[in-house]
């Protein structure tokens, strides 16, 4: 995100509110108030782990689960053999500069991709949706969808692919920040397969379940 942006974000943030001095008072939000609530409350606890804030920006005008869904079910009347990333959430941490910390981005996956043969070294499987991979810099998660919202999804459900990346990644981490980078992703992904309207929530518990199976 440009400086321009940056600027503009912290603009919109200010909400009017002025300091005892009669100056701006720039405003900051909760990781539950981040991207129209996409992330519950392990969700958001998950968001401050991966980025090590507790307040962050307003999130980008244009981002958010309604615009993310809306952009899926666009792309799946299209039947596009390729379906481009959206971005359902840039997070940029209170203190921080004009790149995201953060960053989740859903998309249309195709079937190939549940195959986990060729998993990278750095991803650790789990049981989630149809499929889950957790890592330090990014970490992935696949969900069904079956929905009004999506014809001809009750013959061949859309496949729907998540992604969560962290620009600040230590060089060497242990199972709680992976794991803390897959609950967020499980989070936005969860209110997304609702905002979807997908059956059974995309078969993703409302609660996350963090269960390591063995790569095939």
């Amino acid at each position: 995100m440009s400086l321009v942006v940056l600027a503009a974000l912290a603009l919109v943030a200010c909400g009017g509110d002025t300091d005892a001095g009669g100056g701006s008072k720039q405003k900051f939000l909760g990781a539950s108030e981040l991207c129209e609530g996409a992330f519950s409350a392990e969700g958001a606890a998950a968001l401050r782990t991966v980025t090590g804030a507790e307040l962050f920006y307003p999130s980008p005008e244009g981002e958010g689960v309604s615009t993310a869904a809306a952009d899926l079910e666009h792309d799946f009347l299209r039947r596009a053999p390729f379906s481009p990333e959206h971005r359902l959430c840039s997070v940029y941490r209170k203190g921080g500069n004009d790149f995201t910390d953060a960053s989740l981005s859903f998309f249309l996956a195709e079937k190939y991709e549940l195959d986990t043969s060729d998993l990278a070294a750095d991803q650790h499987p789990y049981a989630m949706g149809k499929l889950a991979s957790a890592g330090l810099k990014r970490s992935y998660l696949l969900f069904e969808c079956v929905s009004p919202g999506l014809p001809g999804s009750a013959k061949s459900p859309a496949l729907i692919g998540g992604e969560i990346s962290d620009r600040h990644p230590p060089e060497k981490g242990s199972r709680l920040l992976w794991e803390a980078s897959l609950t967020a992703l499980h989070s936005a992904a969860l209110a997304l397969a609702k905002e979807l309207g997908c059956a059974r929530d995309g078969g993703l518990s409302s609660k996350v379940k963090l269960v390591p199976v063995s790569a095939r």
